[in-house]
């Protein structure tokens, strides 16, 4: 900007003088003013050829405020480059490292059609090119994948069979990025799920296998224990094989039952989808049928209550209800103390009936809730060293509630009881339940 102002201020002084002398001055003054006007036209045209080119090659070579501006495009246009190259290396990576994914990765625009995928979902799903502007549900129509990928928030994943590749189950999972366009993950979990097949068909086999030596092994034992002249010494080994023998009974009894509810479907809304109708469970006969076997196991050392409406009834497969809730509060019985109370609650809300089975005994770490349900586990060993337990209870519990169409909630803090609440959806058909005041509850001491 200096350059340039010193620039017309020479042209100035020059046409000045000049014009002065020659006794013309404003003439001059005005010839000289039209010729900086055409110099700064003619660099202005060149500036913007060069523009128009796409600023390729060399700017204008110009001075002063134009000449500036020249270098600061050309700096700007060199940047802009740089970063488009960059940019260029990055897209060309991701590419790469999408390519290389086992996983087929599909992106959606809003309305629902391809836009975009890897090599590998081209495999998975067996799609063309020509399939790029397509609508997916045009593509897969399976009527759970259709319901699945038009909610309008996507929660956990769903499982279907290949249409193009026999035999092969793959697992999508959709979320939302951008522009509220939907990018889909495709995996291929047939391997893992025939390895879990294999698993659940072990463990129910050998479970009914071990059955067979377990009765032979105790009607010998109960036989050896009737005999007479029996040492104090083979009175107490027999009475501990017997034990033992029990424990494995029960443990062989509990896989059983959980391979079987593994295996079970979960119920939707009974008659309306398809899924099998099940007679209402008067859930209060049943709840005080397991109280009662309770009461025998507690030994009248805690104290149990019930508050239930008579007529509340739920339409789901009642031997699956009995595991989960039977486990559920024979458990509060072992793991708490004499003197714990136990209440049981069933209410209706937000058109979700809650079965809930709390006690304020030990309490359990807030820390070990997350795994209390998984196979096996045993929790805090102030809960658990007096009962021999195997471990299943919870995870019979979890499997029941998935077969039941239900949902096991756990809230606890150690000395401070533990809550477990069985909910299930109020649907029609499904549950039928008046509505739980005080007066209509009836308690079970």
């Amino acid at each position: 900007m200096s350059t340039e102002i010193w620039r017309i201020v020479l042209v100035g002084l020059f046409t000045l003088f000049f014009g002065w002398s020659l006794g013309y001055t404003l003439e001059v003054i005005l010839i000289g003013a039209g010729c900086y006007l055409l110099w700064t036209f003619n660099i202005i045209a060149k500036l913007f050829a060069w523009i128009d080119k796409g600023m390729r090659g060399i700017p204008p070579d110009a001075s002063g405020v134009w000449g500036e501006i020249s270098d600061t495009l050309n700096r700007q246009r060199r940047r802009h480059r740089r970063a488009q190259e960059k940019m260029r290396l990055t897209i060309n990576r991701v590419t790469r490292v999408t390519e290389a994914l086992e996983e087929g990765v599909l992106v959606l625009r809003t309305d629902l059609t391809l836009d975009w995928w890897n090599s590998s979902a081209k495999r998975l799903l067996g799609l063309r090119s020509s399939d790029r502007g397509s609508t997916i549900v045009n593509l897969i129509r399976d009527p759970a994948f259709v319901s699945y990928i038009h909610q309008s928030e996507f929660i956990g994943s769903i499982q279907m069979p290949s249409s193009s590749q026999e035999g092969k189950l793959l697992e999508l999972t959709a979320s939302h990025f951008g522009d509220n366009e939907i990018v889909l993950v495709i995996a291929d979990i047939t391997r893992m799920n025939n390895l879990e097949t294999v698993r659940k068909e072990f463990v129910g086999n050998i479970s009914h296998e071990l059955r067979t030596p377990l009765t032979v092994i105790r009607g010998y034992i109960e036989t050896l224990q009737d005999l007479p002249n029996n040492t104090a010494v083979a009175d107490r080994a027999f009475e501990q094989v017997a034990t033992q023998v029990n424990r494995m009974q029960s443990l062989a009894d509990d896989l059983i039952l959980l391979s079987r509810f593994e295996g079970a479907e979960p119920q939707g809304n009974t008659g309306l989808d398809g899924q099998q109708d099940y007679q209402p469970t008067n859930l209060f006969n049943l709840l005080s049928e397991i109280i009662l076997e309770a009461q025998q196991l507690s030994g009248g050392r805690h104290d149990l209550q019930l508050c239930c409406s008579e007529t509340a009834n739920l339409s789901v497969e009642s031997s699956a209800l009995r595991s989960a809730l039977g486990n559920l509060v024979f458990n509060a019985v072992r793991h708490n103390p004499q003197g714990a109370a136990i209440d049981i609650r069933v209410t209706q809300s937000n058109d979700v009936v809650s079965i809930g089975i709390a006690d304020d005994g030990v309490g359990i770490d807030p820390l070990e809730i997350s795994r209390l349900t998984e196979r096996f586990y045993r929790g805090d060993n102030s809960r658990n060293s007096d009962t021999g337990g195997s471990g299943l209870g919870l995870a019979i519990v979890k499997h029941a509630m998935t077969s039941c169409g239900g949902q096991l909630q756990i809230n606890s803090r150690l000395g401070r009881g533990a809550e477990f609440i069985c909910s299930f959806p109020n649907g029609p058909t499904r549950i039928a339940i008046t509505p739980l005041s005080r007066s209509a509850a009836k308690p079970i001491v």
